[in-house]
């Protein structure tokens, strides 16, 4: 039953899609908006990569989760740079970074952009943060890369790899597996999607801004990011503890008490098979505290590398 109410929800938000259709905005006018004087863009791996640099000191890497884009980390740099040089990368599919040709978005190939990122900027070693997908890529990284090495302290904000089978997967991740929706993804009004998924990620609604919408919206109209979206879900990957228990890096491991996207109680599979860790919760926080306990979250990142 609950598959045809879907199905029938998919249905008309689809009309109302087309009905409101909206192109894809031109890789110009997003870079006119969404750069700034600490925007680079670097060719890696047959892809125009889009990051910012900020800050002095020993590099930070933050990677963001499937639908967002580096923007998510603007917060957190704002603190952290004030002590490190922080990089926030546009992944594969995400903001102003190419959509990869051949259309894979595994694990693997996130790992080896970030891989060649490293290796073209020069950077012998780092501490990486990822949130959501951008966590999962972060603790695969530092399970499984050949620069893992460099990896010298991790943050997992809410990350995923691993599933609770009692809980429903977000409605637009379902919506993600209809062929019809993936072969129509680059003429469908976005706009309802975003502002009902932030509706989720956040426990606050509030901080669900017209501009805050906008800004995930916009970013997701670069062409091919709508598909990149279906494909990216289509592809996603579970993890295993053996990897898990290869990090050899201090862990601190975030997440919001509230998350309905990737629950709380999966956080005990990292706190038990990652052999170094420490666990800090927020409450009345979702999924995304680097932007709703922004303060909090990266006083606490701070003290955590200051150790």
């Amino acid at each position: 039953m609950k598959k045809y109410i879907l199905l029938a929800i998919v249905l008309l938000l689809l009309a109302f899609g087309f009905y409101l259709h909206k192109p894809p905005i031109d890789l110009d006018t997003l870079k006119a908006q969404y750069t700034d004087e600490y925007s680079h863009f670097i060719e890696l791996i047959g892809l125009d990569v889009h990051y910012k640099k900020k800050g002095q000191g020993m590099p930070v890497i933050l990677i963001h989760g499937t639908s967002a884009s580096l923007n998510t980390w603007e917060q957190w740099e704002e603190e952290l740079s004030k002590k490190y040089t922080t990089y926030s990368i546009d992944m594969q599919g995400g903001g102003l970074t190419t959509p990869p040709s051949d259309n894979i978005y595994s694990i693997a190939s996130y790992l080896n952009l970030i891989d060649a990122f490293v290796l073209e900027l020069g950077i012998d070693s780092f501490y990486l943060a990822g949130n959501s997908l951008g966590g999962h890529t972060a603790w695969a990284y530092a399970a499984n890369s050949p620069l893992a090495d460099r990896v010298k302290k991790l943050v997992l904000v809410d990350p995923s790899g691993f599933v609770d089978p009692k809980r429903e997967k977000p409605m637009v991740f379902q919506m993600a597996q209809f062929d019809f929706l993936l072969n129509n993804s680059e003429k469908l009004n976005t706009s309802p999607f975003v502002e009902k998924s932030l509706k989720e990620v956040f426990y606050n609604e509030e901080l669900v801004t017209p501009e805050r919408i906008k800004q995930y919206d916009d970013l997701g109209l670069r062409p091919g990011n709508r598909e990149a979206f279906f494909l990216k879900v289509r592809q996603m990957e579970y993890g295993t503890t053996e990897d898990l228990e290869k990090i050899s890096c201090p862990t601190l491991i975030l997440w919001g008490e509230n998350d309905e996207w990737i629950p709380l109680s999966l956080a005990e599979i990292f706190r038990t098979y990652i052999p170094n860790n420490e666990l800090i919760v927020y409450p009345e926080c979702g999924h995304i505290p680097m932007e709703e306990k922004a303060e909090e979250s990266a006083e606490d990142v701070m003290q955590f590398f200051a150790k």
